[in-house]
């Protein structure tokens, strides 16, 4: 058997250089084109013609939300300090039909170039004090070869790279700037340069392996899914760290990025321009590789400690800051070994991803006859590509997975006495998964409901069931009123006057509780239609759930292929083994903690984040309720429904569909989005 499998290996490794070579092969079009780089003067050139005009930009949604969330947090500041405040006035804004215009220059270049030029990169560079842009259209005998290609410039990096891969002999471009620019200073550079794209032989290489051990590796993917997830999981999250780079495209990546870098450090943080920009969201973004050479080098010309800010913090840190271990671990590998700034983020990423692997990897292998739910759980895009930022999300995803997955074993097995380490890891990977989001706790609550079978005595009982009490009231009570253990900046959090999301207008944590006492029908309509819609639309609206956060979603296909995977894993089981069921007691006290934890995370959204009063309830998103899926699908645990396929397929049929459509994922919306 191991020799039929490693001839196999060898074969299919064959294979992949083959094919690796061959996706390379249709590039050597380019190299053929050897004309050397152009580069163009359009303010030295006469022959190149330049137009200045003014014009108008209007703003977006998101825009027009950033300038009213700033005038309302400038207010809250205002009032907060007993100070009287004067609106700023943004000259450069303009109302136009109740919609905001910015103002804008526009210059437009254009020339003809002494021959027909192919152009793999048309890069534009000038000097900037703001965000800029610039759209290129070229031409071939007077016919236009590519619609309007628009490319954005960074001022911190003073280029824009738009990638054409087409022929022609004339171009015009439209430079969108705030301010006249002075065209001395734009360059415009034309060139066909090849290089091998390591990111997408590394996805080619991943699938043909992936295949491979699916194949070949009948007795490892049948017994052992806890290492083949983690095999999975560390290649996929691999592809996403070194594939999206210092890009901050993860949920309020710079929010966590900062408390991660900080934590780093013991009482003196030394903070680089670098790292200053990452807290702030504020690094340059790249769109393809020529730009993420561009930004790499800004990056690291200022990641200089010689001149870094100096600032103190206490030794003794807020209490939920601790799930930033696995980051803080990784930035400190990188300041330690010297690591340019790239691969310091992707270090302190690699720590959050390997926290995520193993304890999931626990979790799939204490799972026992659940093994294969708990693995596609782990695999499931939304929580790899979490578990591959700068987040704390991994950790809550991680911890609340093995809590439950311990939780379930007791359910299954009522006779069976629950013995003290038993309670103590129930209770640590709860309390860890709920330490930044403490709503997650009510799920604990699920051990005061086991049966007396499960204990030696009466007095063990009750020191049990209020030791769970005592724990779930101390994380809730966390929430209005944090513990001194927690530190900190109590004084504003104490204040309930000025709680709530400062990211969107009109929040209010006192007013939207007086709102609901005040309102409770109301609010509890609000709340079943937003929770029963989110679902129905996930489902059947074609809402799409399962993506990578700012860089996209996928179909709502995708979900359903995920469910249905998740339905067949938990419902059937093969003829020669006897699965479990947690009972009709647990499977309604499963339902309705799952009912109630859905409500308590809906409500702290629209406590926290939800203007006061509206309607719908704002800013709560899918990957929320994950925690919720293995409590769901336990339900459907039984022996009845029998396969006559082997366990070996369901998890043959379970890693291709998970990996298949994670590898989808990080070709479609990293390696092709991203011109990567």
């Amino acid at each position: 058997m191991k020799s039929k499998g490693t001839v196999g290996f060898a074969i299919l490794f064959i294979i992949t250089i083959a094919v690796v070579l061959e996706c390379v092969g249709f590039q050597f079009h380019a190299v053929t084109n050897k004309e050397k780089p152009l580069v163009i003067k359009p303010g030295a050139d006469k022959q190149v013609e330049v137009v200045v005009q003014d014009g108008l930009a209007k703003l977006t949604e998101d825009e027009v939300k950033a300038i009213e969330v700033e005038r309302e947090n400038r207010k809250l500041l205002a009032e907060y300090n007993n100070e009287e405040y004067v609106e700023e006035v943004d000259e450069s804004l303009v109302e136009k039909d109740g919609t905001l215009y910015r103002k804008i220059k526009q210059t437009t270049i254009t020339t003809k170039l002494p021959a027909v030029y192919y152009a793999h990169e048309f890069k534009v560079e000038c000097a900037l004090l703001e965000k800029g842009g610039y759209s290129v259209t070229t031409y071939l005998q007077d016919k236009s070869v590519n619609k309007s290609v628009y490319c954005s410039i960074n001022p911190k990096i003073g280029a824009g790279v738009a990638l054409l891969n087409s022929s022609f002999d004339s171009f015009s471009v439209v430079l969108t700037t705030e301010k006249e620019i002075d065209t001395d200073s734009i360059t415009i550079s034309l060139s066909n340069d090849f290089s091998l794209n390591w990111l997408r032989i590394a996805i080619i290489a991943c699938v043909m392996g992936a295949i491979a051990l699916l194949i070949f590796s009948k007795k490892f993917v049948k017994d052992k899914p806890e290492w083949v997830f983690a095999i999975f999981a560390f290649a996929i999250g691999s592809l996403l760290i070194w594939g999206i780079g210092t890009n901050q495209v993860s949920f309020d990546e710079y929010v966590h990025a900062k408390k991660a870098y900080d934590f780093s450090f013991g009482t003196t943080i030394e903070t680089t321009e670098s790292a200053m920009q990452m807290k702030g969201n504020l690094l340059p973004f790249f769109y393809n590789r020529a730009e993420r050479k561009l930004v790499e080098a800004y990056e690291q010309e200022n990641h200089d400690y010689s001149w870094a800010d100096i600032t103190y913090q206490s030794r003794f840190r807020r209490s939920e800051d601790r799930v930033y271990y696995p980051n803080s671990a990784g930035f400190f590998i990188g300041r330690k070994l010297g690591a340019d700034f790239a691969t310091s983020v992707a270090l302190a990423k690699y720590g959050n991803l390997l926290m995520y692997i193993v304890v999931v990897f626990f979790a799939v292998k204490l799972a026992n006859k659940f093994n294969m739910l708990v693995a596609l759980i782990g695999l499931l895009p939304n929580n790899l590509f979490i578990a591959s930022a700068i987040s704390y999300d991994g950790v809550v995803t991680a911890f609340l997975l093995l809590a439950t997955v311990l939780i379930t074993n007791e359910l299954l097995e009522p006779e069976k006495k629950i013995t003290w380490q038993s309670t103590l890891g129930i209770l640590f990977a709860y309390v860890i998964g709920s330490l930044t989001k403490p709503v997650y706790i009510v799920m604990a609550l699920m051990l005061v409901f086991l049966g007396k079978k499960k204990f030696e005595n009466r007095f063990q009982e009750v020191v049990f069931k209020l030791s769970v009490c005592v724990v779930a009231g101390l994380m809730l009570y966390a929430i209005f009123k944090p513990l001194p253990a927690a530190g900190g900046d109590y004084q504003l959090v104490g204040n309930a006057s000025f709680l709530g999301d400062k990211r969107n207008v009109g929040t209010s944590f006192s007013g939207q509780i007086s709102y609901i006492l005040a309102n409770p029908l109301t609010y509890t309509k609000v709340l079943l239609g937003s929770m029963f819609g989110m679902l129905w639309d996930y489902l059947f609206g074609g809402d799409s759930f399962i993506g990578y956060a700012y860089l996209g979603f996928k179909s709502w296909i995708w979900t359903w292929v995920c469910v249905v995977v998740a339905f067949f894993t938990a419902l059937f089981s093969e003829k020669n083994e006897k699965r479990k069921s947690i009972g009709l007691k647990y499977i309604l006290l499963n339902l309705l903690m799952i009912f109630g934890t859905s409500a308590i995370v809906l409500t702290s959204m629209y406590v926290s984040y939800t203007p006061v009063g509206a309607e719908t309830i704002s800013g709560v998103q899918g990957r929320y309720f994950i925690p919720l899926f293995l409590p769901f699908f336990s339900c459907l645990f039984q022996d009845k429904c029998k396969i006559s396929f082997s366990k070996l397929w369901v998890n043959r049929i379970g890693f291709f569909v998970m990996t298949g459509l994670n590898l989808y994922m990080v070709t479609d919306l990293v390696l092709v989005a991203m011109n990567l």
